[in-house]
């Protein structure tokens, strides 16, 4: 189980740390306060970043036409 404090959430989350700071007091991401410094896991920074990519993907996907989703499904079936 790796560890990271604001500073490394901020490397990897590539903003800055106020904003990991902000998220922290917003419950975004879970943390916990260690003497003066706050401690998340690696793996809860990395979980928000690949909701955020899942979320906004499907998003993304939404405001397409019906028929670029459907070109979009073939082309995805090709694949597989």
């Amino acid at each position: 189980m790796t560890t990271c404090n604001i500073t490394e959430a901020a490397r990897l989350l590539k903003v800055h740390e106020e904003t990991v700071a902000e998220m922290i007091r917003e419950c975004k991401i879970p943390a916990a306060k260690v003497g003066r410094a706050w401690v998340m896991l690696e793996r809860d920074v990395l979980d928000y970043i690949e909701q955020q990519i899942r979320r906004q993907t499907a998003e993304r996907l939404g405001r397409r036409s019906p028929q670029a989703r459907r070109a979009r499904n073939v082309q995805i079936s090709h694949i597989r």
